[in-house]
């Protein structure tokens, strides 16, 4: 069945880390050229200009030539490029119902579980910030303009396991311990196993499937270095003709080919299939649910002001407000939040 994806801000993020990665990659390359090219002589009674431009120009042959560079870069990118096909994944569900707009409160979902089921994971500010105005909303807790979070006097309404335990961490003085908060994550995942949203994920297939791509890039090298040698032994010294560049770089090419493209694809593999945590997928009942998610993400896109809300609206908008949050439509709540109560977690 065709899957849907979140659009969320961290695939975005990680498109910007693997762009910043490339460029850090191509950054070093050119450094060692550089470096190298100073070490050999190239660089001779050659002009400033001449040293940067032409380096420039010599990366893909120099680094091609000792082929370390060229290891290291299907290294860096393929980690990267692994990285973001797990996030990609996560945010992935089925759709269960062919939902378009859901105008419901999601059942009364609670706002870290919303999180979770968006991308199978929960990350700092945003989905803290979306719990407390959960609770704001139930009278659990009060924002004090000296900068304190309390416990309410008022009875509140029935909180749920989250707000429990995050009123634990309020009252103890534990909100802004990372440990603390660690633990709290990592109970959001068991009791979201427990209530049959997600499950864990049989990686046992992917394994053997980046075991074999390591084997076909060993298998790859072979080749490579039998072209390399080649290249070393004759064209060095009888490219002398325009064919004879040709069958340089064609040369050069072919063993690129054969060196970086099989390292790089299971590099990739290997860094998509293995984490250091629990590989957790969704049940029926949370693809049922995200989907959920992802209409009532639309509608609050799409047919409402809600990002542009401020905290003294939560109470209007209720559930609403919360969710627009945790869907990361409302950023501005975040950041005055977080800045006024010094909650300093971008990231779990």
């Amino acid at each position: 069945m065709k899957k849907s994806r979140f659009k969320t801000k961290l695939t975005k993020k990680q498109k910007r880390q693997n762009i910043l990665v490339f460029f850090i990659v191509i950054a070093c390359l050119y450094a060692f050229t550089l470096l190298f090219s100073y070490s050999i002589g190239v660089f001779d009674d050659w002009s400033t200009a001449e040293i940067y431009l032409l380096g420039f120009a010599m990366t893909f042959f120099i680094c091609s030539m000792v082929l370390v560079p060229v290891l290291i870069a299907a290294i860096a990118l393929g980690i990267q490029k692994g990285r973001a096909r797990r996030v990609r994944d996560d945010a992935s569900f089925i759709p269960i119902q062919d939902i378009d707009y859901y105008r419901d409160n999601l059942e009364g979902l609670a706002p870290a579980y919303v999180s979770l089921l968006i991308d199978l994971n929960l990350y700092g500010k945003k989905d803290i910030v979306a719990t407390l105005l959960s609770m704001q909303n139930k009278k659990a807790i009060r924002f004090e303009k000296n900068g304190r979070i309390v416990q309410s006097a008022a009875k509140p309404q029935k909180l749920d396991d989250s707000e429990l335990e995050l009123l634990y961490l309020i009252k103890n003085g534990k909100l802004n311990s990372k440990s603390a908060l660690l633990q709290w994550k990592q109970n959001r995942f068991i009791r979201a196993k427990s209530l049959g949203y997600i499950q864990g994920k049989n990686q046992e297939n992917k394994t053997q499937i980046a075991a074999k791509y390591i084997v076909i890039a060993v298998l790859s090298t072979i080749p490579a270095f039998i072209i390399w040698g080649a290249f070393l032994h004759f064209d060095m010294f009888m490219a002398n003709s325009a064919l004879g560049w040709i069958r340089a770089f064609i040369m050069i090419l072919a063993w690129d080919f054969f060196l970086f493209v099989p390292w790089y694809l299971a590099i990739q593999q290997v860094s998509y299939s293995n984490r250091f945590d629990v590989l957790w997928e969704r049940t029926q009942l949370g693809n049922e649910m995200a989907e959920k998610i992802a209409g009532l993400a639309r509608f609050i896109h799409e047919f409402s002001l809600l990002s542009q809300a401020k905290q003294e609206q939560v109470a209007l908008w209720e559930d609403y407000l919360v969710y627009a949050i945790v869907l990361e439509e409302n950023e501005q709540i975040v950041d005055e939040i977080s800045k006024r109560y010094k909650i300093h977690l971008p990231n779990l």
